[in-house]
């Protein structure tokens, strides 16, 4: 076979191809690119779920006791054996303490008690009248109470037991003459210490006798030989006394009108009440609660914590960052078309200038925030700067640079209400705050429901802005 000869070979060259899936990731990368940096020049907005709650309004802090008291001086040196035990009320003329000027009667106690005691009836009682009060105000939640009253049942039993010795011994004259039995020359509480506010009276108080770290307390009952003169027991002779209660200027103003308040009071399951006078001492301001029981309960105890139960605050729960004060133009009700009844149905004629300087009379429904009994308080940017309110049926005008000038705003409380995407301001009343959060109004007309959505940042928020 003859070979051909001057072959010619055509080299092809390989077009390229569109790969549309490329093409389109390619785009829909480039839209997202634009919209995440729309979306970071844009300003963003936090939203709050309205939620309807409570603020207590209570008046807590903690008040100084103050009680008819005396301390009781010995008139001899001696020791001191007591009849009567801590918080125990005493009859007057009864023996509150033998003084034995030797130490005879104290070793002869001593020797008794060694030897064992059985507590009689009387002493049985008392301890269980003591575990049956701390049952009732026990909580697991101060479970370190129980050690407290473990120490001050030891006590209680050790003073029952040698009060009981006391009387045996007294009874069978086993003691010597060396020892005396003081009785008590008043009715009243027995307590055993002492700390500087005796004599102190409601009108007395100030500020440094709440300063604790110089507060100091001594016990008068030491089992040492007391000297002639000295204090050996305090006696408190009413059971009126009063707790004084450190205020602030606002809760001073809270308080001025009452005469009568409700306490909490601590280790009381129920409500306390007393009659109620606000003191001024300089610029500071206390309340002075007079109460004519639970006395014994307290005597021991020169500061309480104590609470002033006030009206609990109740309406919808909203963040304060929330709240704006918004200022507002503030039309007469007679300019409205047709009543202010009906929101449906609130129209404004307004009359404006076109580019011919020809007027136009048109009617506006602007956002009527508030009302009262003369005016619509609506949003100023509803109306055109230059435009005139006519009055209906009347050749009476009323221009809104006359609102301006003279006067005729107000300012709202409210929040944004972005329900629909857009920021609609909606006045609020506040009942009660805190410096987190307010209680508002919950049943304003045109205002705010639970479950609306608010805008918690609003400071550069325009009634009317498209937020999504």
């Amino acid at each position: 076979m003859a070979r051909r000869q001057n072959q010619k070979v055509v080299q092809f060259y390989n077009i390229p191809t569109i790969n549309i899936g490329i093409v389109i990731f390619g785009l829909i990368f480039i839209f997202l690119g634009v919209q995440i940096v729309r979306s970071l020049k844009q300003p963003h907005y936090t939203v709050y779920e309205v939620q309807k709650s409570y603020m207590d309004t209570n008046i807590t802090g903690t008040a100084l006791a103050l009680r008819q008291e005396t301390l009781v001086a010995t008139e001899q040196s001696g020791y001191i054996n007591y009849y009567i035990r801590d918080g125990q009320k005493v009859g007057k003329n009864a023996t509150v303490y033998t003084l034995d000027t030797t130490g005879t009667l104290s070793d002869l106690i001593a020797s008794v008690s060694s030897e064992g005691v059985t507590l009689n009836y009387s002493g049985y009682s008392e301890i269980r009248d003591s575990i049956t009060a701390f049952q009732n105000y026990y909580s697991d939640a101060e479970f370190s109470d129980v050690y407290d009253f473990k120490n001050d049942l030891e006590i209680q039993i050790l003073d029952i037991a040698n009060s009981q010795v006391l009387d045996e011994l007294t009874a069978s004259n086993a003691a010597s003459t060396s020892f005396a039995q003081i009785p008590s020359t008043q009715s009243g509480v027995i307590t055993f210490y002492q700390d500087g506010y005796e004599s102190k009276q409601p009108a007395d108080i100030n500020l440094t006798d709440f300063n604790m770290d110089a507060y100091t307390r001594t016990p008068l009952k030491t089992g040492e030989i007391v000297q002639s003169g000295s204090p050996v027991y305090k006696l408190i002779t009413s059971d009126y006394w009063n707790l004084i209660l450190p205020l602030s200027a606002e809760d001073a103003e809270r308080l001025m009108e009452d005469t009568r308040v409700t306490l909490l009071l601590p280790n009381i399951s129920h409500e306390v009440y007393g009659d109620l006078t606000v003191i001024q001492n300089g610029d500071a301001y206390f309340a002075n609660i007079t109460l004519d029981k639970l006395m014994v309960n307290y005597c021991n105890e020169r500061f309480l914590p104590i609470e002033i139960v006030m009206t609990k605050t109740e309406g919808l729960h909203l963040p304060n960052s929330a709240i704006v004060d918004r200022t507002v133009l503030k039309v007469p009700i007679s300019y409205f078309t047709a009543g202010s009844q009906s929101a449906q149905s609130i129209y404004l004629n307004v009359r404006t200038f076109d580019e011919d300087g020809n007027p136009t009379v048109t009617q506006i429904a602007p956002d009527i925030y508030y009302q009262d009994e003369s005016y619509c308080y609506v949003e100023p940017n509803d109306f055109e700067e230059q435009a005139v309110l006519v009055k209906n049926d009347s050749d009476e005008t009323l221009s809104v640079q006359q609102l301006l000038s003279s006067g005729n705003t107000a300012t709202l409380t409210g929040v944004y209400n972005v329900n629909r995407g857009i920021a609609t301001f909606q006045r609020i009343e506040v009942l009660a705050s805190d410096d987190e959060f307010s209680i508002v109004e919950e049943d304003l007309p045109d205002s705010l429901s639970m479950y609306d959505r608010i805008i918690l940042n609003p400071s550069d928020i325009e009634a009317g802005q498209v937020i999504y």
